[in-house]
């Protein structure tokens, strides 16, 4: 077995789930300083749907951690939804590859070529697990 896909423990997995569940609540939070702070304008409303859907995302994986309620095809995300995350931060992280370089950060350099390496083995363990299925 790999060392990623060892179980990390029952009291990792609430600790993770109750953070996640904290920043659900924080992006909740943040819905209402938009909404207090600006007028009810199409940026205030499509920039408040995206903090929606990010609390909604959050608070789902950290309701499944800390109740221990996985999927019903087993895992906290889906074949797809781990692509997803993959293809979001990848493309985060080569953006943050291009900034870094433009300002000179090396720590920076470090950290976006780290999270781009990670993008890259969660998307091949969707392709493995996803393969596994068929």
């Amino acid at each position: 077995m790999n060392f990623y896909e060892q179980s990390s423990g029952r009291g990792i997995e609430v600790c993770v789930g109750l953070t996640l569940l904290f920043i659900a609540l924080v992006f909740a939070a943040l819905i209402g300083v938009v909404f207090a702070n600006s007028a009810f304008g199409s940026i205030a409303v499509l920039g408040s749907l995206a903090l929606a859907l990010c609390s909604w995302w959050f608070g789902k994986l950290g309701y499944r951690l800390v109740f221990n309620k996985p999927r019903k095809g087993g895992g906290l995300l889906s074949n797809h939804g781990l692509k997803m995350c993959c293809v979001f931060f990848g493309i985060c992280s080569i953006l943050l590859v291009f900034v870094s370089i433009l300002q000179r950060e090396v720590s920076s350099l470090f950290s976006a070529i780290s999270m781009l390496i990670a993008c890259l083995y969660g998307w091949q363990f969707a392709k493995k697990r996803q393969d596994k299925d068929l």
